[in-house]
């Protein structure tokens, strides 16, 4: 073989080998900042996709209600009260409470209140609360005063105002039980008590009130 065939088969091994040099300098200089910088690109992406929601209505930022309680507590507290002794507590209270603290709600120290009115009207104990839910985000956004309903009442058809979210419970509920039956599904109070809502082909006020009724029940399953 003749040196410029040689030296031909050189230059392309030659460029290869440079090309690998500088590749393998360039890594060992900045392949940690670049990695970092990656990492770093990857995190905060991770970050603002957790904190993405796809609830239709969500907990309102402007007031927070927390306590240092969690499911396991809120057994022992269905089962005992203070010093040990044993008490006797609706477990649908528990999990209502928890299910309007974790939306933020006014509501939620008043938890039981909605179940012992359902049950003196035989009424569904999920409704009332999940009307508040569609009707102002649980009471977040209320048209009157501990109205989280949008209940028209008075002879003049404005918004009732009440005195307290209790009153508020007891009034909506009984009027529910008494002027709507026990009975009647979200389909087939939603024309009555929002027309507008009963006219849109989506019904939005009545899948809306049945989300919210599911989602509590989804709090019950975890006691």
């Amino acid at each position: 073989m003749s040196m410029d065939m040689l030296n031909k088969l050189d230059k392309p091994i030659i460029k290869v080998v440079l090309i690998l040099f500088l590749f393998i300098t360039l890594y060992l200089l900045l392949g940690n900042p670049i990695q970092t910088s990656i990492e770093n690109i990857l995190l905060s992406r991770a970050k603002v996709h957790s904190q993405t929601y796809s609830f239709a209505l969500t907990p309102l930022p402007k007031q927070k209600y927390t306590e240092d309680i969690d499911k396991v507590s809120l057994i022992e507290i269905s089962q005992f009260g203070q010093g040990g002794k044993f008490v006797t507590r609706d477990a649908r209270a528990v999990a209502l409470r928890q299910f309007l603290l974790d939306y933020n709600s006014p509501l939620y120290p008043h938890a039981e209140v909605f179940v012992i009115e359902a049950d003196k009207y035989g009424l569904d104990w999920r409704l009332a609360a999940a009307i508040s839910g569609v009707e102002s985000a649980f009471g977040n956004l209320a048209v009157r005063p501990y109205n989280a309903w949008g209940w028209k009442g008075g002879a003049d058809g404005n918004f009732n105002p009440f005195d307290s979210w209790p009153h508020g419970i007891e009034v909506v509920t009984r009027r529910l039980a008494l002027g709507y039956g026990i009975h009647m599904t979200p389909f087939e109070i939603e024309p009555i008590y929002c027309p507008p809502c009963g006219r849109n082909p989506q019904h939005l006020w009545a899948n809306g009130v049945i989300k919210f009724m599911n989602q509590i029940d989804m709090y019950m399953t975890g006691f």
